[in-house]
């Protein structure tokens, strides 16, 4: 055996066959094409393949349509190749859309195969593309809280960092339908004032559905939402105390701020209509400057702002003025009684003012008001001391008080007098049995009666007492004609009638003049006239 394997014949033999064995192994199956057989490969079918547009210009288009967004590959290769290709999901199809416009278009499928594989077919090999034009519209960012801040406490506007307008950018088609751009920050419970909460911002229609295809930039922004307690702002009132050293004003005085915020609780903020403690003491003001004063909270009023108020201030020498014929407002008179200004006789004051030369250009009369105070005064006449209400930085000379003279009477209608008998007597007749002498006015004349006598006419002139007494039995008269003072002097007219006896008396006895009762003389409030009164003028 060994001898036929080491004989060259024999190795020929074997080749031979070997040969012929590998030939028919190759050609056995005769079905198969010659480059399968000699190189092994396979056909595989790709079912779904997702298409890829690339090459966009996104800034100024979107994509609308992409139909159809898959497509079916028919590949060969090495079955070792189709495996790698599948487990490492190797094929790609994409679109390219760089030379896309405006509209809807047809463009063919690019495939890209791994290495070792052949494309067969594509189906479909071409897309249909819609591309829509992009608008870019500027946006307010709303802010929207949900929750209730603690108790007490009040919600701020929402600030918006670093700022409160960003940039949506959607197909022409989508951007009317924004109606916010925005987001919802909780504030449930919150104290204290929401800083830097980063949010994102969504645009969304008026339904509050979000539209995914808006591209807002920026799209994260950093919020804070103040929370503090309840506060109002209030007119701020200065104050003054003192005067400025003697021969200067002020001309000018601004300050820093016309209002106060106050927080705090909300019934004690009720309780504030303004602000009014700040106060300047003049004294201490020598020469124009500029101050600046605390602004402390009062009780129960939690903070203030500002904490500070400044006051820009001008002092010049002082002037004078006067402002003649003020008339003068009394006031506190009690109930029942009447008042009369008797000195100056006209009721009016010529007032003195002082004040910057400036200030006093503008001062006329109705911006000063004199003030008279009746509180707790009775009948009778009466020095009253004025009160000048003056604008701000206008002042009274303390060398020029101002007063008045006021006579206070009765206002009450005196009742009216009955006879012994219990009847209103009537004109003529007299008031006693024995005769009277009743006038009217401020002054009277006195007349004595008598049960005998005769007519008796007792006449006086000038500046002296008039008494008359008569006897008679019934036409006994007594008259008094001129200028005539029941032992007194004053301003008065009066009416005097006098009878006596038991018979109506037929002469009056009318006196006018100018008197005041005296201890000798008494005021009838009821007026008693006859219709053959002859008056007599008399002047006081």
């Amino acid at each position: 055996m060994d001898k036929w394997l080491n004989h060259p014949t024999a190795l020929k033999i074997i080749s031979l066959l070997i040969g012929i064995l590998m030939w028919a192994v190759v050609h056995f199956d005769s079905e198969e094409t010659p480059n399968a057989v000699a190189t092994g490969t396979e056909t595989q079918e790709i079912d779904t393949v997702q298409i890829k547009p690339i090459g966009m210009d996104d800034k100024n288009y979107a994509l609308r349509l992409l139909d159809p967004e898959e497509v079916h590959l028919t590949v060969r290769g090495s079955r070792s190749d189709l495996l790698l290709a599948s487990h490492n999901n190797g094929y790609q199809v994409t679109v390219d859309l760089s030379k896309a416009s405006d509209g809807r278009m047809v463009l063919p499928v690019k495939v890209n195969l791994p290495r070792g594989l052949e494309l067969i077919e594509a189906r479909p090999s071409n897309v249909t593309v819609v591309m829509e034009r992009l608008l870019t519209k500027e946006f307010e960012v709303t802010i929207n809280t949900e929750g209730t801040p603690g108790k007490g406490y009040k919600l701020g506007q929402p600030l918006v960092k670093p700022n409160s307008r960003v940039h949506v950018t959607l197909p022409s088609d989508e951007m009317n339908e924004v109606a916010m751009v925005g987001g919802t920050i909780s504030v449930d419970g919150e104290e204290e004032t929401v800083n830097d909460k980063k949010m994102k911002l969504a645009a969304l229609d008026k339904d509050g559905n979000e539209l995914t295809d808006a591209v807002i930039s920026p799209n994260v922004v950093e919020v804070e939402i103040p929370i503090t307690k309840p506060f109002k702002k209030l007119p701020l009132q200065v104050g003054f105390k003192g005067s400025l050293p003697e021969g200067l004003a002020i001309s000018s005085f601004e300050q820093s701020v016309d209002a106060i915020t106050i927080y705090g609780p909300q019934d004690v903020l009720d309780k504030y209509e303004f602000y009014d403690d700040l106060t300047i003491d003049l004294s201490q003001l020598k020469q124009s400057g500029t101050m600046e004063l605390d602004v402390k909270p009062n009780k129960d009023v939690a903070t203030v702002d500002p904490a500070k108020v400044s006051f820009d201030y001008t002092i010049v020498p002082a002037q004078s003025k006067i402002l003649p014929k003020l008339p003068v407002t009394m006031i506190g008179l009690s109930e029942g009684l009447k008042a009369q200004i008797t000195l100056p006789i006209d009721g009016h004051v010529d007032a003195s003012i002082s004040g910057a030369p400036n200030m006093l250009a503008q001062i006329s009369s109705k911006d000063v008001q004199l003030v008279a105070d009746l509180s707790g005064l009775g009948p009778g006449s009466h020095v009253v001391p004025l009160d000048m209400h003056l604008p701000r930085f206008i002042t009274q000379p303390s060398n020029a008080p101002l007063s008045i003279t006021v006579m206070i009477t009765d206002g009450t209608t005196p009742p009216t007098t009955e006879t012994t008998d219990g009847s209103t007597p009537t004109a003529g007749q007299s008031a006693s049995n024995g005769g009277a002498a009743a006038g009217t006015g401020n002054g009277a004349v006195n007349s004595g009666s008598g049960n005998s006598g005769s007519k008796d006419a007792g006449n006086s002139a000038g500046n002296n007492p008039a008494n008359s007494t008569g006897n008679s039995t019934g036409n006994g008269a007594g008259k008094s004609t001129g200028n005539s003072a029941a032992n007194s002097t004053g301003n008065s007219a009066g009416t005097s009638t006098n009878t006596s006896g038991t018979e109506p008396g037929t002469d009056s006895i009318p006196v006018t003049g100018s008197s005041q009762p005296s201890n000798n003389g008494s005021i009838n409030g009821s007026q008693e006239t006859k219709t053959d009164d002859t008056p007599a003028n008399a002047n006081q």
